[in-house]
């Protein structure tokens, strides 16, 4: 029996661990001999036909599929088309968090025979054991007359998976959260990873229970063996892995085991690999920090969530971040500049309105992360926000993934609007193209708030969205966008204004060279005299990304 576990991600740079955790756990447990587990992987930008075409070159009895809110609606679409060109010839599966909260399009609109809830690794096992033991897994088999007769003949043992009974959903208890020293380790094999991002789980669980997050509905924590975390790291370190994000929900929610893995990265680090963790900032210990301030720039890098500012949005979603301990953790990590920090903020949270926002947007902006993340919330079924939608006035996408169009606080246009300055900050503050200018043109505005508003609504005049500009013309294009704003003030003439230009221009030489030469020499004037500078682009920094500069000479 042949059995396909398919993925499609988002792009081609990631992987879904999903699917190859599942093979693994199900071919240590020993799902017999006379089956053989493949997997899948494609992205949702590939051609819908090529992808069909591929999975059904395979010929396998089962396709089972791993479902998120970037690939739902391809993975349905695919479903309803197997079952058209298969009929009855084949098993589909879906699972995956799409298909454990929400199984019943998968199995009364698109013909899938079941799906597998929660975590997948034993009741994937249970199920290959179990139709292995079948004739044929042929839906017309005498003994398996339809998914109803399935599910009551078969599987009413096995947890975790819902089936179709006439024209309801059932389903059986969810599964036992598998034991993690019980899942073999992923990446043996680096053939298939190439110039791909791999993805490792020391944990499961969070401490948290936030509103908007499928993650807290479930309770404790578990963790890897910590000694079998480190044999598995160092295999990454061995063959110089470029990057390795841990999807641990919050990876120090124990700090003396966050601490045990970053002194064992320091102290084998190979000078390659990057490792990326999600914190919890405000939980971070003075141990952790004086650790962190010791590992080389670009051993790791870390992305936290603040999510809101506002104390009444953040208790609504029972978030309690403490921002006084959050900027002064970001202070010291910010003035070592050897970790890469990315800090989150979710607009449309309830409570929020356009002024709250703008205060939470300022306030996270003011700790000077090198990556600023404004995300939109995806309103997914079963977590409390979804249960609460009515209540707070939250409006999404009846599509997948079910991004907020208003609430009661921020009206369509409002989130239009925060869209086009996300798009902003993602180009001028995430490329970390403008760190030495974007500090003097906040100058010229109330806030950063309002630069970011007015630079979004400059694009939009000059037709700058319909067509993203290239790298080195968004330069010229924040240049002309402060000389409009300088005239406006009166400031067109002022010193101070002719220092930002220089300093737009030197930004853009630690980044980008119109002739894209391996390095550069360019003579700049910073009030009173003149500098030349020589830039080496073969020689950046692995955290911000700027080119050596090196000046030869001051001149007055």
């Amino acid at each position: 029996m042949k059995i396909l576990l398919t993925a499609i991600n988002a792009k081609y740079i990631h992987t879904c661990p999903a699917i190859y955790s599942l093979k693994a756990y199900a071919d240590e447990q020993g799902v017999g001999e006379k089956v053989t587990i493949s997997t899948a992987e494609y992205t949702i930008n590939d051609r819908y036909n090529d992808i069909l075409d591929s999975v059904l070159s395979h010929e396998a009895d089962v396709i089972a599929f791993s479902t998120y809110i970037w690939n739902v609606d391809r993975v349905r679409r695919l479903i309803r088309d197997l079952r058209k060109i298969l009929a009855d010839q084949v098993q589909l599966w879906a699972g995956g968090p799409e298909a454990t909260y929400y199984p019943a399009p998968f199995l009364l609109e698109d013909g899938a025979d079941l799906c597998m809830l929660g975590e997948g690794e034993e009741t994937f096992t249970s199920l290959v054991r179990y139709v292995a033991t079948l004739p044929s897994v042929n839906r017309e088999s005498t003994e398996v007359q339809n998914n109803a007769d399935l599910f009551l003949s078969g599987l009413s043992h096995i947890q975790g998976i819902a089936c179709r009974k006439d024209d309801r959903v059932v389903n059986t208890r969810m599964a036992v959260p598998v034991n993690l020293n019980q899942i073999p380790f992923l990446y043996r094999d680096l053939s298939a990873y190439e110039h791909r991002i791999l993805y490792y789980e020391s944990s499961r669980g969070c401490p948290f229970s936030c509103a908007y997050c499928l993650s807290g509905k479930e309770r404790g924590i578990r963790f890897r063996d910590l000694a079998r975390v480190k044999e598995e790291l160092q295999f990454f370190l061995d063959q110089k892995v470029p990057q390795v994000k841990f999807i641990d929900r919050t990876f120090n929610a124990d700090p003396d085991r966050a601490i045990q893995i970053w002194e064992y990265l320091r102290e084998h680090d190979n000078g390659v690999t990057n490792f990326h963790f999600e914190i919890e900032a405000d939980r971070i210990t003075r141990e952790e920090l004086e650790l962190l301030t010791t590992l080389r720039p670009g051993l790791i890098q870390m992305e936290i969530g603040v999510q809101s500012a506002n104390p009444a949005t953040l208790k609504s979603v029972h978030r309690s971040a403490k921002l006084d301990r959050i900027r002064e953790v970001m202070d010291i990590l910010t003035r070592e500049q050897n970790i890469n920090l990315h800090l989150d903020l979710i607009a449309g949270l309830p409570f929020e309105d356009l002024e709250s926002f703008a205060k939470s947007f300022q306030a996270v902006y003011e700790m000077r992360p090198h990556q600023f993340q404004i995300g939109f919330l995806k309103l997914l079924k079963g977590t409390e926000l979804y249960e609460r939608r009515e209540e707070y006035g939250l409006v999404c996408s009846e599509d997948a993934p079910y991004e907020v169009l208003k609430t009661r606080w921020l009206s369509y246009s409002d989130i239009s609007r925060l869209h086009r300055i996300s798009d902003r900050v993602e180009e001028y503050v995430n490329s970390q193209g403008f760190r030495r200018s974007l500090p003097l043109a906040e100058k010229m505005f109330p806030d950063a708030f309002s630069l970011f508003e007015s630079l979004a609504a400059y694009y939009r005049e000059k037709g700058y969205e319909q067509k993203p500009p290239s790298v080195f013309r968004r330069y010229e294009i924040f240049s002309d966008f402060l000389r409009e704003r300088a005239v406006k003030t009166g400031a067109v003439d002022s010193d101070e204004f002719a220092l930002l230009l220089e300093t737009v221009r030197f930004d853009q030489y630690l980044h980008t060279h119109p002739s894209r030469r391996m390095s550069a020499r360019e003579t700049f004037f910073f009030g009173g005299f003149k500098e030349e500078y020589f830039f080496d682009y073969q020689e950046t920094s692995p955290v911000h990304g700027e080119a050596r500069a090196e000046s030869w000479g001051r001149f007055y």
